[in-house]
């Protein structure tokens, strides 16, 4: 039976907006977007139920990734999202539930909306006194008294309408602007050691142009260079060794570098300087690539998660320290993950770096975008896509696969997600593959429908208990770096926090597992930990992983920040989740040697392309799918669709 119980969330509706009531009964909106729908709609005396419903669903849009709503699709959008908004939050999972009603309530009251007609819908906007309708987006973006924007069928809060003309107007700007300094000889001569014109194919044998080359010669030469590719494909190399050839040239010349180094994460930025120093020692022949003095100056180049490098005015503030009247004072900036970094982000990045340095955007375009608004570096790839954009020639896709040893299963794989060949990814996972030097397995795929079943726990236990229990008994020894080690051996990556496919149930079992009983403490010896919210505090960032380890006066949370451990007492940590499993979305940025991917259901809304592409590349060796057929085909076919303005805006021809 459906619940009589209110929902303390669900609004209280003033008489001007009873239209929306529909909508609020179909779990559409809730109270944030109907307060803020009564504020900017209250100047128009002549306020329509069309206006009421444009202006709730531009505030809905950004509350669920999109950075407008598009009057035309408004239906497809808010059922698409309306499924898994529980997922989102700290609720239990509608799917997840045994109540027969909790799937049918919300769908049959939803299905009873009437939608008005675009061109009707657009008209009675267009009308409106608090819209400013427009044709393109701003070159120079407009603060005015009009809270909302209205661009052909797309409707914006002014904030994500501003916001995306400043990232727009800034990346074309980007696309006139050239490097002043030509290379040094011996820079030239470098750059051609490093990173070759031409690469020998391994197939063909015959030498084909090298797309790291050309990577670097557009950011050389170029106020903007956007460099994307899938895992393995060499970004983090040709970023270290492009950086190697600056250094080396600003040596030349006798003036100084600076070099920002930044992602959107702690992790990503661990990571990003991890391999930075990897490539800096890297060596043939027994002899360093690099100049000492050059690779000594890469190692020694700080990692920074982005909202440090802009210096956050406050612990959840939006506002930074570094903008366009206080900019950056670095030459070069490098974004690593760009993929994750939302629209918000994007601009206020956009403003701090000074028009005349050098940023380059990193990153993979086909992951999962930021769990906020937009998704920038995939907006930017489809732009570019057309040889009239101006960003045409500003972004280079690497697509040769360097990281895995050669037989990987991996890249395959991978690669048919990515193509949207649901049989092709089906047959290679069961198929599976072995290491051919040890006979250990580096792709398995457990098909089966229920995650809770003794062959997938024996499955994901044969994997999870061996690091996890070298991390405990370092944890216990207070052994803090070889404990935060172990934990990179193997994670558990799903789609739902909640729930028997969740996070939250995979890391009791764990926990389970490896302590041999229900954990009685939170902070107890071996715990796998991650924080969810950036905290200046301390100086932890969200999506810093740590372990829990035991010292003499008691526990401690350990936790890699830049090149040293540090320990807090847990009454430090406020925003924090165990970390054995986690969602898809919280491991971006990260990689593992083992990666066990638990899928949901074919029926799940999260499931989706970029879910499954981003699960399986935090893989260095080896993958287990856990699922059906049915859920791994059903994610190949379902592509993402954010909605944003910020492609078009980017594709026209003219600066």
């Amino acid at each position: 039976m459906t619940s009589s119980i209110v929902h303390p969330l669900v609004p209280t509706l003033a008489p001007s907006l009873a239209s929306l009531q529909p909508w609020v009964d179909a779990g559409v909106f809730g109270v944030a977007e109907i307060h803020a729908t009564e504020v900017i709609t209250r100047s128009d005396p002549q306020a329509t139920p069309l206006l009421h419903l444009g202006a709730a669903l531009a505030l809905w849009a950004p509350l669920h990734g999109h950075v407008c709503i598009d009057l035309g699709q408004a239906s497809l959008m808010t059922h698409a999202e309306i499924a898994n908004s529980d997922d989102r939050s700290d609720t239990d999972d509608r799917l997840d539930t045994d109540d027969p009603d909790a799937e049918t309530t919300a769908p049959s009251a939803f299905d009873a909306l009437v939608w008005p007609s675009t061109e009707q819908w657009t008209q009675a906007l267009q009308a409106s006194n608090v819209v400013r309708v427009v044709s393109a987006a701003d070159p120079e973006p407009v603060l005015d008294k009009h809270p909302l924007v209205l661009n052909g069928h797309k409707l914006y809060t002014q904030r994500q309408w501003v916001d995306e003309c400043i990232v727009a107007a800034s990346l074309r700007a980007r696309c006139s602007g050239a490097s002043s300094e030509s290379l040094s000889a011996s820079a030239e001569a470098l750059l051609g050691r490093l990173l070759p014109a031409t690469e020998l194919n391994p197939i063909s044998l015959e030498h084909d142009p090298n797309t790291q080359h050309q990577a670097a010669r557009m950011a050389l030469s170029s106020a903007l260079g956007v460099i994307v590719g899938g895992p393995g494909t060499g970004k983090t190399h040709t970023i270290a060794r492009l950086l190697a050839v600056m250094l080396h040239n600003a040596g030349d010349r006798g003036t100084p570098l600076r070099i920002a180094l930044a992602a959107p994460t702690g992790k990503a930025a661990t990571r990003l300087r991890e391999a930075i120093i990897t490539a800096a020692g890297a060596a043939e022949g027994g002899r360093a690539i690099l100049p000492t003095e050059i690779a000594g100056q890469l190692t020694r180049l700080p990692t920074t998660t982005v909202h440090r490098l802009l210096g956050p005015r406050g612990p959840n503030s939006t506002r930074f320290v570094h903008d366009a009247t206080h900019p950056l004072p670095h030459d070069v900036v490098v974004i690593d993950e760009t993929s994750m970094v939302s629209l918000p982000l994007m601009a206020r990045l956009l403003e701090a770096v000074r028009p005349d340095a050098t940023l380059i955007l990193v990153g993979d375009p086909d992951q999962l975008e930021s769990v906020e608004v937009g998704s920038v570096l995939a907006n930017v790839v489809d732009a570019a896509r057309l040889v009239e954009s101006s960003i045409h020639p500003h972004v280079v896709r690497l697509n040769r696969p360097r990281r895995q040893q050669a037989g990987s299963p991996i890249a395959p794989l991978t690669d048919a997600i990515h193509d949207n060949k649901p049989d092709d990814v089906v047959a290679l996972l069961r198929a599976g593959a072995n290491d051919v030097a040890n006979g250990l397995p580096l792709l398995t795929f457990v098909e089966h429908h229920d995650p809770s079943s003794a062959t997938v726990s024996a499955a994901v236990r044969a994997v999870v208990s061996a690091p996890c229990a070298a991390s405990l008994a370092a944890a216990l020894d207070n052994r803090a770096t070889d404990a935060l080690h172990e934990l990179t051996a193997v994670r558990v990556l799903c789609a739902h926090k909640h729930g028997p496919f969740g996070a939250e149930a995979w890391n009791r079992t764990i926990e389970q597992w490896m302590l041999g009983r229900a954990a009685s403490t939170r902070f107890y010896p071996g715990r796998a930990l991650l924080i969810t919210r950036n905290d200046p505090g301390t100086q932890l960032a969200n999506g810093d992983t740590g372990v829990v380890v035991a010292q003499p006066d008691g526990t401690r949370a350990a936790f890699r920040i830049g090149d040293e451990v540090r320990f807090f007492a847990p009454s430090q940590l406020d925003s924090v989740e165990t970390a054995f499993a986690m969602t898809i979305h919280k491991s971006q940025g990260s990689e593992y040697d083992t990666v066990v991917v638990v899928l949901p259901p074919e029926t799940s809304p999260l499931i989706g392309r970029e879910l499954l592409y981003t699960a399986v590349t935090r893989t260095t060796r080896r993958l287990i799918v856990v699922g059906t057929a049915e859920a791994v085909r059903k994610a190949v076919q379902t592509p993402g669709s954010r909605i944003t303005g910020l492609t078009s805006a980017l594709a026209s021809a003219n600066p």
